[in-house]
């Protein structure tokens, strides 16, 4: 064989090669099949706030390349609406053994939980603000089991002095939570700490179902100087009732998450339900590649700070340029472009 021979073969050689290994690329990157059929993945939600992360969810898993109603099909009834009604939607779910479960709030995923006895369905949370301190996973590191996600960063101490800074002369400030929700607990519990040492005086309110807000509301102490919303589904849920209550009274209303923020809360540091959703999307592809979720590490999302500008002219409170500029995103009136830090 001549050299110019021993060439072209090596350049056919390589090519081939190169080939091959691309193919071998593509077909580990595509969706996985089920027999020619979609895989399935169940849903459960406590509250219309969860519908959010669903939607970041769903984005993500179509940038993965699993296509709605071809790749993959989502088993949704909606959100549960109350904790007692999570365990029949757990149970017709199981009963249809989806290739995965997607749960979102720390309550609903403790349900799952509970219900899931020695079935191998695998279960992604996202978000659960304590899953160690809520008893859903051994470790964050390695959760054991089959169930993994995304929890939220520790902040709500944090949130507290953002509030102190973006509002200096708050001395009250009112703290409404269900203590069914382990979520909750937690928020409380850093709140109550940075609290003593803000100088604040919390007035934590026990309540425990949507229905009980609008009441509550309706007997909100004269005396309050802001409210504090936790981590907490059932709060969150009724964003509406505390915004309309805060802008009438001129009050601060410090939320957990973006989308508070975007209905009229003053300000959030913490999470956003779609950017999560996003995240929890690319543990769900490893899952469903074959990944164990017992050796997947849970996940932390990340803390943002967020200022409803409209808002802060509506209670008239000046915030102060140097703290917009700290901001991710800033709310502001329609004549003026909203737009995130770059």
């Amino acid at each position: 064989m001549t050299w110019n021979q021993m060439k072209h073969t090596r350049w056919i050689l390589a090519i081939g090669l190169a080939a091959l290994l691309f193919g071998a690329y593509w077909l580990v990157r595509q969706p996985l099949a089920n027999a020619g059929r979609p895989l399935v993945i169940g849903v459960v939600q406590l509250t219309p706030v969860d519908s959010t992360t669903l939607q970041g969810f769903k984005e993500g898993m179509a940038q993965l390349g699993y296509r709605e109603g071809k790749d993959v099909v989502y088993l949704d009834e909606g959100p549960a609406g109350t904790i007692d009604r999570l365990e029949p939607l757990i149970r017709r779910l199981l009963a249809a053994q989806p290739k995965l479960l997607f749960v979102s709030s720390t309550p609903a995923t403790q349900a799952v939980k509970k219900h899931l006895g020695s079935t191998a369905i695998p279960v992604l949370f996202a978000p659960v603000n304590d899953p160690l301190g809520a008893g859903i996973v051994a470790s964050l590191k390695a959760p054991g089991g089959n169930i993994t996600g995304i929890r939220l960063p520790a902040g709500d101490d944090l949130r507290l002095e953002w509030l102190k800074k973006i509002a200096p002369t708050v001395k009250r400030v009112y703290l409404p939570y269900n203590p069914g929700d382990r979520s909750a607990l937690a928020s409380l519990a850093l709140a109550r700490q940075a609290a003593a040492v803000l100088g604040i005086e919390l007035l934590a309110e026990e309540i425990r179902n949507g229905e009980a807000v609008r009441p509550a509301l309706a007997a909100l102490p004269a005396n309050i100087d802001a409210i504090f919303l936790p981590r907490d589904s059932t709060i969150e849920a009724r964003i509406d009732d505390f915004t309309a209550v805060a802008l009438k009274r001129r009050l601060p209303l410090c939320a957990p998450s973006l989308l508070q923020v975007e209905a009229g809360a003053l300000f959030s540091y913490g999470f956003e339900h779609r950017q999560i959703g996003q995240q929890a999307a690319r543990l769900a592809d490893q899952i469903l590649r074959g990944v164990s979720p017992a050796d997947l590490p849970v996940e932390t999302a990340e803390s943002r700070l967020a200022i409803n500008q409209v808002t802060a002219r509506a209670i008239g409170l000046p915030i102060p340029g140097e703290i917009l500029r700290q901001a991710e995103k800033v709310v502001r009136p329609p004549s003026e472009p909203t737009r995130a830090r770059p």
